[in-house]
C-alpha cells in the first residue's frame, strides 16, 4: 500500500491539519534561510483534502493559515526594501495552496462517487448473471427433450414416415441443437461473469484426449467431406488441464473451422512444446480467412466477422470469447492468425504444470 492509500485510510482532522502547519511555520522561523521548509506546507492541506472526512471551508482555512504562517516566517528572518514582496508572494502561495487542495478534494470526490456507480453495476452485473444463468437452465432440459424426441422419431420411424414430415423434423432436430448450444454458452457466458467457473485439474495425456476430440468433430466434418488430421511429434504428453472445459474450447475451434472451410478440404491439429513448460496447439485451416482489421475483436463477447460460415451454418458469436476465457483460466494464452481468402490459425499455449 502506497503513502496516498495509507492517508486516504486514516482521518486527518483539521485540528490536526491545523497544528501540524503551526509546528511547520515554528520550525522555518527557527531555520530561516538554512533549511526551507516551503514544500512542507502543503503535505497536511493535502493529507486533509484526500481524508475521508473533511469540507471545502476546512481546506481554504488550512491554505490560508499555511499561507499566513509561511509569510510570517519569511518576513521575520529576511529583509525586504517593501512590504509588498513578502504580501505578493503570499498570496500567490494561497492560490496554490488552495488549487491543489480543492484539486485533490473533487478528485477525491469523483472517485467516491465511482466507487458507487461501480458497486451498483456489479451489482446489477451479478442479478443479470443469475437471471441469465436459471433461465439458459430452464430452457436448456425441454430443448434437450425437443432435440432427443426428434432424433427417435426420425431414426425410428423413418420408413413410416412421409418425406415432407422427415424433413419437418430435421429442421426441427437442427433448430434444437443449435438452441441448446447457444443456452450452453449463455450459461458458461453466466459463470464466467459471475466468477463461479470452477476448473477440475486432471494430470492426464494430451495427446490421447486430442485425437478423441478428433474423433469425435470428424463425424460433424463428414456432412462437408472435410478431413481433420492430427500433427504431433511425440506419442504422449502429460499435462494439467480441466477436460470437460478443455473439451469446449477444442470444439468451438473445430466447429469454427469447419463452419468456415469450404467441403474437400482439410483442417489440421498440431501440437507442439513451444517450449520446455508451454504446450501449444494450433488449429489450422484452409478456409475463408478473416481480415486483419477483424482480428482485434475477434475474443469478445457476441463479435462476427463479415466472414460468413461456406455453408450458411449458424454462429452465436461467443465460442471464442468462452474459450479465450477458458484458457486464460488455465494461465494461457490464445490467439490468431489469418488473412482474408487465406485460411486461419487459431492457437493457443498453457503451461504444462498447473502453476
Amino acid at each position: 500500500m502506497n503513502l496516498i492509500e495509507r492517508i486516504k485510510n486514516k482521518y486527518i482532522s483539521l485540528p490536526v491539519a491545523t497544528i501540524t502547519i503551526l509546528l511547520i511555520g515554528y520550525i522555518d522561523f527557527l531555520t530561516g534561510d538554512e533549511f526551507a521548509f516551503s514544500f512542507f506546507y502543503l503535505l497536511p492541506i493535502a493529507s486533509l483534502s484526500i481524508s475521508p472526512k473533511t469540507s471545502v471551508s476546512a481546506i481554504i482555512f488550512t491554505s490560508t493559515l499555511a499561507s499566513i504562517e509561511w509569510f510570517i516566517a519569511e518576513y521575520l528572518t529576511r529583509e525586504y526594501t517593501l512590504l509588498f514582496f513578502p504580501i505578493w508572494n503570499a498570496g500567490i502561495r494561497l492560490i496554490f495552496f488552495i488549487s491543489i487542495g480543492l484539486l485533490l478534494y473533487y478528485l477525491k470526490e469523483n472517485e467516491k462517487k465511482l466507487k458507487s456507480l461501480n458497486s451498483h453495476l456489479k451489482s446489477i452485473n451479478n442479478e443479470k448473471n443469475k437471471f441469465i444463468g436459471i433461465a439458459a437452465h430452464d430452457i436448456k432440459g425441454p430443448l434437450g427433450i425437443i432435440n432427443a424426441f426428434s432424433e427417435i422419431l426420425i431414426e425410428d420411424y423413418k420408413e413410416e414416415l412421409n418425406p415432407e414430415i422427415t424433413e419437418i423434423l430435421n429442421i426441427i432436430k437442427t433448430t434444437s441443437s443449435n438452441s441448446i448450444t447457444v443456452v450452453r454458452n449463455l450459461l458458461d457466458v453466466s459463470k464466467i461473469e459471475a466468477g463461479k467457473l470452477v476448473l477440475t485439474y486432471k494430470s492426464q495425456d494430451y495427446i490421447s484426449f486430442i485425437a478423441n476430440q478428433v474423433h469425435i468433430n470428424q463425424i460433424l466434418a463428414k456432412n462437408k467431406e472435410i478431413g481433420i488430421k492430427l500433427d504431433t511429434s511425440t506419442d504422449e504428453i502429460i499435462v494439467d488441464f480441466d477436460e470437460h472445459y478443455f473439451s469446449e474450447v477444442i470444439g468451438n475451434l473445430l466447429s469454427n473451422a469447419i463452419k468456415y472451410s469450404n467441403r474437400n478440404t482439410e483442417i489440421l491439429i498440431r501440437v507442439s512444446l513451444s517450449d520446455k513448460n508451454q504446450l501449444l496447439t494450433e488449429v489450422i485451416d484452409n478456409g475463408i480467412g478473416i481480415s486483419e482489421e477483424e482480428q482485434q475483436n475477434l475474443f469478445n463477447y457476441f463479435q462476427k466477422t463479415s466472414s460468413r460460415p461456406t455453408e450458411g451454418e449458424e454462429s452465436t458469436g461467443l465460442g471464442l470469447a468462452i474459450s479465450k476465457q477458458i484458457i486464460t483460466l488455465h494461465h494461457g494464452q490464445i490467439g490468431v492468425k489469418s488473412s482474408k481468402n487465406q485460411g486461419s490459425n487459431f492457437f493457443f499455449s498453457i503451461p504444462l504444470k498447473r502453476p
